[in-house]
Formats: C-alpha cells, structure tokens, sequence
C-alpha cells in the first residue's frame, strides 16, 4: 500500500524566497495554454459569488493529467481590506496529485494569483499588442497595477511610459512614487481615466470586481491600434467601447457565458474572436493590421493557478523551502 506523503505548506514569505519572476511564468503559462487548446485539461467554471458591494468569494478547480497534478483555489476579495492592514486577495490554493489524488501541498493563493494574472495580461500583450508600443495605461493602482507594469515591460522592452490612474487620489500618487523609473520606465499620475487612456497604446483595467458595474471607459478613448485587457470583468468597460473593439479575445469562453447567466455580466459581449490557447495555437485572433483595436476579457483561469502551483512545488522541493505538515 502507498504511504501518504506530508504536504509541504509555502507561506507567501516562502513564495518570494523561490525567486520566480514574472518573466519566468510567462512561458509557463504560454505552455499551459497550449495544454488546454489540446484538451488534456478540465476546468469547471469557477464558484465566484459577491457579499455586498464588491466583496467576493470565489473557489476555482482543475486538473492536468498530463502535466500530474489537479489544483484547487478558495479565495476572498475585499477592496477595504487593504485599509484594514489586510491584502484585498486572501485565500489558500491546493495542489494534488492527479494520479492519486492525494494533497502534496498548500499555499498562499495571494501570491499565486497576484503573479499569475500579470504574467496573463504579459502573455496577452506580447502577441497582441503593436510592435511599437511605448506607452501603457494602468487603471487601478494597487497590486495588479504594480504587476501588470513589471510583467508587460518584461515582454515588451519597448514601453518607455505609463499613465497611472486611480479613484483614490493617494493610492495614485504611491503607485508614482514606487514606480517611477523602477524598470526604466517613465510614471506619471494622469488626475483621470481618460487622461490616462488617452495617448496609450496598452490599456490595463485593474479595479475591484464590481456587483453592479461603473462603466467608463469609452471608445473615442482609445487610438486606433490600441490593445485593451481588462481583470475585472466588464466592470468599467463600456458597451459602446466592447462593441467599438475590432478582435475580442478571452482566457476562457466558458467562463464568459457563465458569468453572463449566473451573474448577468458580459451582456454587451455579443462575440469572442478566439481565446488565448487558439491565438497560440492556430493564431486565430491574432492582429492583422497595426490600427485594430483589441479587447481582452483575462478573467484568470484556475488552470493559470495549477501551473504556476507546480511550477511553485518543483522549485520549493528543489530548493528545501516550506513547512512539511503531516500527511
């Protein structure tokens, strides 16, 4: 008979100590999307449901036999939390092994999601974004603002400028201070939304997931050209600006459709050009000419979680980090 192993617990500390970049899950990513366009995944859609205002729960499963592991994220986010001393993504992710099933480790889902949904948006931009791009808006200055900046500018050397905006004036001029130049690349506070779109060849969407939404932003905004990824669902992008967009893309259909009847979002989403497996896989979606303007829905899939997860083990196993708990 098997003997059950320990299960090896990784703190967000222990996270940072493995030293994976951004850069480094990109191609993680790349290959897992390839995975999925293969079919040897499964990926329910994910439980995602809001507690008043943007307080959300959300619990997201899948599995790769070929890669030999299933994953399993439960997590919360609370956009007051960070006043209160808290991260707003809280939560745990598990990781299996598929042949067994048997729990091999436990780690903190704030790191795996914070990195992961970056090195998305980076895989995104740099197969969709014009070959030129030098400046890139941030919409949303808190951790995925932080992240999308480092991620993109690590695929596309090329960005020089951002334009920075937040609804709280004081998280904007942080994100400046914190920022400005700390990858070679120019931050400024734009003071509004459209100012910061304004100019920009890479849109990033980045506030909270909201119940009801605060579309704003509208398609006179954005130049020809331009490449839009929202992470928070359609929550501040117009009607007129996705129906405005040329090629509409996503990480996952299915997970559109299910947000659309369960939750009542994406009503003004009435096509998806392709998702990202097939834009790596076949290039359908891909951009044809350099004045097409592109709409990305990157709502996170839990198997972006599964791989960087065995990524996260192989390298914590290699390097003896994290607590072994009794099996």
């Amino acid at each position: 008979m098997a003997k059950a192993e320990p299960i090896l617990y990784l703190s967000n500390r222990d996270l940072e100590q493995l030293g994976l970049s951004l850069g480094e899950i990109v191609p993680i990513l790349e290959a897992m999307f390839r995975r999925k366009a293969s079919g040897d995944t499964a990926q329910p859609p994910k439980i995602f449901f809001h507690r008043g205002g943007p307080r959300f729960y959300s619990s997201m499963v899948s599995s790769a036999p070929g890669l030999g592991y299933a994953g399993c994220k439960w997590q919360s986010g609370d956009p007051e939390n960070p006043g209160r001393g808290l991260a707003y993504i809280q939560g745990l992710f598990i990781l299996s092994e598929d042949a067994t099933g048997q729990p091999v480790a436990i780690m903190d889902s704030k790191w795996v999601t914070g990195n992961r949904t970056a090195a998305a948006s980076a895989v995104a931009a740099k197969h969709l974004a014009r070959r030129d791009a030098r400046t890139i808006a941030i919409l949303g200055c808190g951790l995925q603002g932080r992240k999308n900046l480092e991620a993109l500018k690590a695929v596309l050397p090329s960005l020089v400028r951002c334009q920075a905006y937040d609804v709280v004036a004081e998280r904007e001029a942080a994100f400046v201070r914190e920022t400005h130049e700390r990858w070679g690349v120019v931050v400024v506070g734009a003071g509004s939304a459209e100012r910061a779109v304004r100019g920009a060849d890479i849109v990033i969407t980045a506030g909270p997931i909201e119940d009801h939404r605060r579309a704003t932003l509208m398609p006179e905004w954005l130049a020809p050209g331009t490449l839009t990824i929202a992470l928070d669902y359609d929550s501040y992008v117009t009607d007129a600006a996705i129906a405005a967009a040329d090629l509409v893309l996503t990480d996952d259909r299915g997970q559109i459709e299910d947000a659309r009847q369960r939750e009542g979002k994406f009503t003004g989403v009435t096509r998806i050009d392709a998702e990202l497996a097939d834009l790596l896989t076949t290039g359908q979606g891909r951009r044809t000419t350099e004045d097409q303007r592109i709409l990305v829905f990157n709502l996170g899939i839990a198997l972006e979680d599964l791989a960087t997860g065995v990524e996260i083990l192989n390298r914590a196993r290699r390097k003896k980090v994290g607590i072994l708990l009794p099996a």
